[in-house]
């Protein structure tokens, strides 16, 4: 029998490699930094593409950004 792991499969180094990049995520505040530079990454698209004749409006949360053509409010995919 050839004895082998898979990363999705508890393999003892990714399991070290995952614990470790938490723990470097929590001692830098990554979600706070993310937060913050996703606020200031929005304000810089709307003030670069706020006048543009194509560009609606840019939005989103963080740094996932949405550049539609229209205002018009995105229906939601999510059950009410």
């Amino acid at each position: 029998m050839f004895g082998h792991g898979f990363p999705y499969s508890g393999h003892p180094v990714i399991a070290a490699v995952a614990a470790e990049a938490i723990r470097i995520y929590r001692e830098i505040d990554f979600v706070t930094q993310a937060r913050r530079l996703g606020d200031h990454l929005h304000g810089a698209l709307a003030d670069a593409l706020g006048d543009h004749p194509l560009v609606g409006e840019a939005r989103g949360r963080g740094f996932r950004v949405q550049i539609v053509e229209d205002r018009a409010p995105v229906a939601s995919s999510r059950p009410s």
